[in-house]
């Protein structure tokens, strides 16, 4: 089997966060997506940019087996055909320090910005380290979103879509916002729910709406915000459902948004890709 990311690493003395096993499902399509993304347009788009918010240490611990896997962050920078500009942005101070680390680490010169502060509010930085771009040097981007919890500002969303940029959204519609919905719902002080999907009457829609299914409901109004900045409505095989381990138990959804066609082709192709057919021409 040809993995798409490094597993059973050796221990570089370096922070590991830990991460459930569920979550080396969303490093394989991430990496799938990426590669697609890099490979085809590279010809065509003089300056391709990744953008990985909520990166990460680039390694982490697997529960509860105790396996050091490569994340995101460092297994993106492996492509065969890499980005021109890579951008990784975390609030984790060891994270911050790990990846720095870890990127001093990796071979050749690779144009990499990393980024500490809460996403939500450090996006004029974000913008600020993505390359100028003009008509004849043009800049195509690619921007993971792989939060811990339901609390991406759609704000951060509305202000990175104003360059030409693909988004790899991981919504926490199981872990999180439906298992806490009652509590935001009811805490009407809260506005977690009404800054995620852009919708500051969501209460009332959901009353109106009559379908009392959480994640259904909140999945539509998030691609109701994504549509209104241009981005194609996904279709029903686009959302990609992860479960618990053994459990069952839905965690989130990952949906990939581009206002371009060929994009969700690509996604459909990581979609349907099972794990013993990945080879993402990662070196």
């Amino acid at each position: 089997m040809t993995d798409n990311f490094l597993r059973d690493l050796a221990d570089d003395g370096l922070y590991l966060p830990p991460i459930k096993l569920h979550s080396l499902e969303k490093i394989r399509r991430h990496n799938y997506y990426a590669s697609l993304f890099a490979t085809g347009m590279k010809e065509s788009w003089p300056q391709l940019a990744y953008v990985g918010l909520y990166s990460g240490a680039g390694r982490a611990r697997v529960e509860p087996s105790g396996e050091i896997v490569e994340t995101t962050a460092m297994s993106v920078m492996r492509l065969a055909s890499p980005f021109t500009k890579y951008v990784f942005v975390d609030n984790d101070p060891r994270c911050i320090e790990a990846l720095r680390q870890r990127v001093a680490a990796v071979p050749g010169t690779l144009d990499v910005s990393v980024l500490e502060g809460d996403v939500n509010e450090i996006v004029p930085l974000v913008r600020g380290a993505l390359p100028r771009y003009s008509r004849t040097k043009g800049l195509l981007s690619f921007c993971f979103v792989d939060p811990f919890a339901a609390d991406l500002r759609f704000d951060v969303i509305r202000a990175l879509s104003s360059f030409r940029m693909d988004f790899l959204i991981l919504l926490m519609l199981g872990w999180d916002a439906r298992v806490n919905f009652l509590r935001y719902y009811r805490d009407h002080s809260s506005s977690r729910i009404a800054e995620l999907i852009d919708c500051p009457t969501w209460r009332d829609e959901y009353e109106r709406a009559g379908d009392r299914n959480v994640v259904r409901f909140l999945l539509g109004k998030f691609d109701e915000a994504m549509v209104r900045l241009g981005y194609l409505h996904p279709r029903p095989r686009h959302y990609h459902q992860v479960t618990a381990a053994g459990m069952g138990v839905l965690q989130y959804i990952l949906v990939l948004y581009s206002k371009h066609a060929l994009a969700l082709k690509f996604w459909d192709g990581a979609l349907r890709a099972s794990s013993r057919q990945l080879d993402f021409g990662l070196e």
